[in-house]
């Protein structure tokens, strides 16, 4: 397995996470030690999380809220080189990697994981299947991430405005039509080292070569981030076949996106190209 997410050298893909949603399954914990017997020889580490919370109850019976204390876990496998890993929650089974050969490597991985988890996890109601990319771009000394991404996107500080630093926004929904989901792109840019988006935090994956780099970024280097989460709502009992199909177009859909907000110049740096 190559330590590089994708196959261009210095490509800014730096994350991937595939996920499908269920409602929440009380007694997921019982079936842990089965799922884990069959997962273990390609993600022989383990780990368990528990993390404390609060609910809020607020019923026919309660005349106002009532905050309750919660604590929820979950479940993560890795393989040996920690790059890849599957989380199990108890509404939710995870796919994620930060480093794999091509796409096709990575999708048939998450089908062969969705198969074990039908396996042994009874009687799944899905709600809603996602796919996300999150992209570092790391700008060439002297560059700003406008060059590598199309004008639409730019969230530029004002020269007008005195500043010590600056972070921008620029988010946007899409809804595909009836039965296809919805796409977000968020890209914010910033300076320094970028980061994953603050829901990714606590990334318990060895850190990709991209993530590497950006280490290493200078903190008054203008650097971006690209996020682009596709995701669909849905309502059928587990199948794990029929759901792995309804990722590849949700990929090809991802990389048509990239491409159309990335310039020339972006593929050029991330091809490895030497500038004129």
């Amino acid at each position: 397995m190559s330590a590089a997410l994708g196959r261009l050298p210095n490509a800014p893909l730096a994350y991937v996470l595939a996920q499908v949603r269920f409602e929440p399954f009380l007694e997921i914990e019982k079936q842990i030690p089965a799922l884990q017997g069959v997962l273990r020889e390609r993600y022989p580490r383990f780990r368990r999380f528990e993390r404390a919370g609060f609910d809020i109850v607020w019923d026919d019976e309660t005349p106002s809220p009532c905050v309750q204390p919660a604590l929820s876990r979950h479940w993560e496998l890795a393989t040996a080189t920690n790059h890849e890993g599957v989380v199990v929650q108890q509404d939710s089974l995870i796919f994620h990697a930060t480093a794999y050969e091509d796409h096709e490597q990575f999708g048939q991985a998450w089908r062969w994981v969705m198969q074990r988890a039908g396996e042994h996890l009874p009687n799944l109601f899905v709600n809603r299947i996602g796919l996300r990319y999150i992209n570092l771009i790391l700008p060439s000394a002297g560059e700003i991430p406008a060059a590598y991404v199309v004008d639409r996107l730019r969230c530029d500080p004002d020269p007008r405005i005195p500043y010590r630093s600056h972070r921008g926004l620029t988010a946007a929904e899409y809804q595909l039509g009836e039965g296809r989901g919805d796409l977000a792109v968020r890209y914010s840019r910033g300076m320094g080292p970028p980061t994953l988006p603050p829901d990714l935090t606590g990334l318990s994956l060895h850190p990709s070569e991209s993530m590497q780099r950006a280490l290493t970024v200078d903190a008054q280097q203008p650097t971006a981030v690209l996020d682009i989460d596709r995701f669909m709502t849905l309502g059928v009992v587990y199948a794990a076949d029929p759901l792995a199909e309804l990722f590849r177009p949700m990929h090809e859909e991802i990389s048509a996106v990239f491409k159309a907000l990335t310039t020339d110049h972006a593929h050029t740096v991330w091809k490895g190209v030497p500038p004129l």
